[in-house]
């Protein structure tokens, strides 16, 4: 091991080791590293704030006195606010994902709203690390995904998962390297 297994890498979900973030980027294990920059959380919070405080403000008269028109104004206001309030949401939220690769295992670290998750992903809990095709991808080029599904017995394990219950390795522009990536994590987890 070189002289720069002391020193740490640190990433958005605190310190990696030098040693372990080399041997990542010297194998195909994928990097993740998931985060929403702080200036678009920032312009989702005042974009939030604008769509809630315009519509008050400049439709806010036909609220008093009370008339016909009153309850049409209401919901023109109200919609606005629940708008949004979650465009205020998501700039507070500020979540981010990144994943360690300790011996066998994999560490998918989640952060949202300040708090910081793990969930521990291994040979007892995982089904499968799958290569799918993404029929919607856009333009990127980006069409090949790397999924670890999480055995279905473990029911937590879907619900600490993603978006179709499964935990998401990147999007590759290549069949042929997803393939990498995808044998690259089952011999790490040792499937």
């Amino acid at each position: 091991m070189s002289g720069s297994a002391g020193r740490h890498c640190n990433g958005y979900h605190g310190a990696m080791p030098a040693a372990d973030l080399a041997d990542v980027l010297d194998s195909d294990l994928p990097l993740v590293r998931r985060h929403f920059p702080w200036p678009l959380r920032l312009l989702f919070f005042a974009f939030g704030l604008f769509a809630m405080a315009m519509p008050a403000w400049e439709l806010g008269r036909g609220l008093w006195p009370v008339g016909i028109a009153t309850p049409v104004f209401a919901v023109i206001i109200m919609g606005a606010a629940v708008v949004g309030l979650q465009f205020v949401r998501i700039g507070l939220s500020g979540g981010g994902e990144a994943w360690r690769y300790p011996p066998r295992a994999i560490v998918v670290s989640r952060r949202t709203w300040g708090r910081e998750a793990s969930t521990r992903l291994s040979a007892t809990n995982v089904a499968a690390v799958d290569v799918r095709h993404l029929d919607d991808a856009d333009d990127d080029g980006l069409a090949w995904q790397v999924v670890v599904v999480p055995k279905p017995t473990f029911s937590g394990m879907s619900a600490a998962a993603g978006p179709g219950g499964v935990f998401d390795a990147g999007r590759y522009g290549s069949e042929h390297y997803a393939e990498r990536v995808r044998r690259a994590l089952q011999a790490h987890l040792g499937l």
